[in-house]
């Protein structure tokens, strides 16, 4: 690719233009570029300097990419971007603001020090990751999780956009933190569930065992310890807590590939579907979130799904399926109306 590191640049400033996009993306998905790539990193010499004149936001930036691609209107740079993450994606952004090839051994180490990895996993999708310390992290749909690559090297600590199920290998002289917008959950060695997707305007906090403390960034006062079997939900918006005892089988079964629903308001019964296939879902009627629903959802498709809340709830769903393969799915939820 003609100006690679140039074409970098750009991107990460967000500096960058539609051809530009364009270009990068299909340059990452054919046969030469992937060859490239993989040869940069056999040989250990990609790696990222930071400029100062260029701030970089990586949880801002993924969003931007997100929230572009969804509404841009090139279908083929849809395509190729779908093509770029199947499944469970790891993206490894080197996030300093640009890419940077040294032929010096001693430059690579430094950069390599100061490197970000990002792991996406996209609507639809579910993945394991193993960090650099051995903990086991499950990463549910339209997930986002960010560490250093040294991060085990001096303090253990990653940044979560989503929700994922955390299985930390214990080391008391390194705690593990994973922070949630300006929540901090604080470990050494246990198993718990967080839910901090953005649009639920919560961080759920659900303790399988072991321990875990919860602290804030900005409030001093926020100061919470959670026991096995205990569920916090931190409300963001008016800054308070809830603290209830959950059921662990329902909570974190995603994990395990099932959803576990019990008298759930349909409103958050929609979000979780969504996210969980790949799909658009329209409410045409208010009164729908009304509803309450109860289910489990192991490997029925959606459109079992869907028939099966029609039988349950009183609404209506119609499945639109569209024949351009660059749009979602969409189910339009209406009122059933009775006689």
């Amino acid at each position: 690719m003609d100006n690679f590191k140039e074409t970098i640049r750009r991107f990460f400033s967000g500096s960058y233009s539609e051809e530009d996009l364009k270009k990068l993306f299909l340059w990452l998905n054919s046969e030469k570029g992937q060859n490239e790539i993989g040869r940069l990193f056999d040989e250990n010499r990609l790696s990222a300097y930071v400029d100062e004149d260029i701030p970089v936001d990586s949880e801002k930036m993924l969003e931007n990419i997100r929230k572009g691609l969804k509404h841009r209107k090139s279908l083929e740079i849809k395509r190729t971007f779908n093509r770029l993450l199947p499944y469970a994606a790891m993206l490894i952004l080197v996030l300093g603001s640009i890419f940077f090839f040294s032929h010096k051994k001693s430059s690579d180490e430094r950069a390599f020090n100061s490197r970000t990895v990002t792991v996406i996993t996209q609507n639809g999708q579910r993945s394991q990751v193993v960090l650099p310390d051995s903990s086991i992290v499950w990463m549910n749909s339209g997930t986002t999780l960010t560490y250093r690559d040294n991060f085990s090297e001096h303090r253990r600590e990653v940044i979560l956009n989503g929700e994922a199920f955390f299985k930390v290998a214990h080391n008391e002289k390194l705690p593990f933190d994973v922070h949630c917008n300006d929540v901090v959950v604080s470990v050494l060695g246990t198993e718990f569930d967080i839910n901090a997707y953005p649009e639920t305007g919560k961080v759920c906090v659900a303790l399988e065992s072991g321990k875990v403390a919860l602290s804030h960034n900005r409030i001093e006062s926020f100061d919470y310890t959670l026991k096995p079997g205990e569920l916090a939900a931190y409300d963001l918006t008016q800054n308070t807590i809830h603290v209830d005892e959950f059921d662990v089988s329902q909570y974190a079964s995603w994990k395990n590939g099932m959803l576990v629903f019990k008298n759930e308001p349909i409103k958050t019964v929609f979000e979780k579907l969504k996210r969980w296939y790949n799909i658009d879902i329209e409410v045409t009627d208010e009164t729908v979130y009304e509803s309450i629903f109860t289910g489990t959802i192991q490997s029925e498709s959606y459109e079992q799904l869907f028939r099966l809340i029609e039988y349950s709830c009183p609404v209506k769903c119609r499945i639109q399926h569209n024949s351009d393969s660059a749009s979602l799915p969409k189910v339009i939820i209406s009122k059933k109306i009775t006689c």
